[in-house]
């Protein structure tokens, strides 16, 4: 059996905090009433039946989800498990979602029978030794077997988020899809496949990957990822998340952080909204249109796809797509001008040379 050490302290949000069992906590005199009184007051909260930790239930899927591992892995024992699923997603970092959050999961090896506690879900489907690592001790899903396992338990929208993380993170799809070919009968290999061929590591974020899925399953996934976007005499204006430039189309997703995250030092949250409303302006001088989505498109997919169809209706399919212009040749460039002399003291170039007499 896996021993539980200090290896999840450095992923807790809050060092101070520690898993404790109350058997643990009885033989260092702690009484029952003393423990139900931390618990009443909310100076301890129950993790699981037999282990409670300090101060009050954590606000994070992560933070919750790590400290159930900590308080369930003591108990764990029978055949060979690796902690999978939600449980692995939230100990690699990978980006998590609400998705079974509320319970530890492992995996056995494929004799063994499926479970499903309250707070434990065991899945019985087996795993190779090039798809477990060891994280402080603990056996983990490798991050491909993880993306796998989470698009065939959770489906497309949740697979491609987790999967774009993993491919940022140096994998590559022919690794993805190796996972699903090398057990071909497990439930949810068809998702599981289309979320390895759909997968793209220039999803930047979360946000933007969970909006790329779910307009996919609309029928209206963007042709192409991080378009740079120049004006006419070359100059970079803008980098958009995604396009669809046969209607001149580029799409941003403004995530909750977003100006948070792209403040320059001295700029307030008032600046940076200024600043993208310019940048906007700067698109829409290419002959550009923007598109943008948000958490709330997230949760209704559907109208976000049927703004974005209206919009395309509007501008119009186009006679080719739009691409940067090729920039223009400085005034100066033509030959003569290069080796024009002035007339003194104006500034005017003198009239080119001739061959005449």
């Amino acid at each position: 059996m896996h021993r539980p050490a200090l290896w999840l302290t450095h992923l807790m949000a809050d060092d101070s905090r520690q898993v404790q069992r109350i058997s643990d906590m009885r033989r260092l005199h702690f009484t029952y009433d003393k423990i139900k009184k931390g618990l009443r007051d909310g100076s301890l909260t129950r993790v699981r039946h037999g282990a409670v930790v300090d101060g009050p239930i954590q606000q994070t899927a992560r933070a919750r989800q790590l400290e159930l591992i900590d308080a369930t892995v003591p108990v764990l024992a029978g055949p060979r498990w690796a902690l999978s699923h939600t449980s692995a997603v939230a100990l690699l970092g990978l980006p998590m979602t609400r998705d079974g959050a509320e319970s530890v999961w492992i995996t056995r090896s494929s004799d063994a029978s499926t479970q499903h506690h309250p707070l434990l879900i065991v899945r019985a489907c087996g795993f190779g030794d090039d798809e477990v690592i060891d994280v402080n001790g603990l056996l983990v899903t490798t991050p491909e077997r993880t993306a796998m396992d989470m698009a065939r338990q959770f489906g497309f929208v949740t697979g491609t988020m987790i999967a774009d993380a993993v491919l940022r993170g140096g994998s590559t799809p022919n690794k993805l899809l190796s996972i699903v070919t090398r057990a071909p009968r497990r439930p949810g290999n068809a998702i599981a496949r289309d979320v390895a061929a759909f997968a793209d590591r220039r999803s930047e974020s979360p946000g933007e990957s969970l909006m790329r899925a779910v307009l996919e399953q609309e029928r209206c996934a963007p042709t192409d990822l991080q378009i740079d976007i120049f004006d006419e005499h070359g100059r970079f204006v803008a980098r958009c998340d995604f396009d669809w430039l046969e209607y001149g189309v580029v799409g941003e997703y403004d995530g909750p952080q977003k100006y948070f995250r792209n403040l320059k030092p001295g700029q307030s949250i008032s600046d940076a909204i200024v600043a993208e409303k310019a940048r906007e302006a700067d698109i829409r001088d290419q002959g550009l249109e923007v598109v943008r989505f948000c958490l709330e498109d997230l949760r209704n997919p559907r109208a976000a796809a049927a703004r974005l169809r209206r919009l395309c209706r509007q501008r119009g399919l186009l006679k080719t797509p739009w691409t940067n212009p090729v920039p223009l040749a400085p005034p100066d460039d033509g030959p003569w001008q290069r080796g024009a002399l002035q007339i003194p003291g104006t500034g005017i170039p003198e009239a080119p040379p001739t061959d005449s007499p």
